[in-house]
């Protein structure tokens, strides 16, 4: 009985093991968007707490019309979200981001035809939606990674 319950534990551990069910991967970083979407704003990230921060008293965060691509006028800000080092196979990733999930890895950067190790985000904010959280699981059984995302108190929403 017991060399029985030993090795149910033992195969137990092999699976997760090899699924990395619960496997907790070190946090990868955020940095600003290429476009530098938002504007001139002050930008830190705080990897201790995985706290991204955009603006500052006084900055403005820019207002962009409704773009023939049909997205709808408003202010937005724009980062990155990289990987960690050791993710190389996205296709079980899955993001989860102001209601909406992706999976399969699909949210990924690709750049000129070849999947990077970001992704990029540009989600609309005004006074109202100051902080929200970016949730992303890397690899299948992997621990769920939040991202906290804040615009800094006395920032201001440029108008039309």
């Amino acid at each position: 009985m017991k060399k029985g319950l030993v090795c149910l534990c033992l195969i137990m551990l092999s699976v997760c093991f090899i699924c990395g069910c619960g496997r907790e991967y070190s946090y990868g970083k955020i940095e600003r968007d290429a476009s530098l979407t938002g504007g001139d704003l002050s930008f830190s990230y705080d990897s201790s707490s995985h706290t991204a921060t955009f603006g500052g008293k006084g900055e403005v965060v820019s207002f962009y019309s409704e773009d023939e691509f049909g997205n709808p006028a408003g202010n937005k800000i724009g980062f990155k979200v990289f990987a960690p080092c050791d993710i190389k196979d996205f296709s079980k990733a899955k993001l989860s981001f102001q209601g909406t999930d992706y999976t399969a890895g699909s949210f990924m950067q690709t750049v000129y035809e070849q999947q990077t190790n970001y992704f990029v985000l540009t989600p609309y904010v005004n006074k109202d939606t100051t902080q929200f959280d970016v949730k992303v699981t890397w690899a299948q059984g992997a621990k769920e990674q939040v991202y906290h995302i804040k615009i800094a108190e006395g920032t201001r929403f440029a108008n039309a």
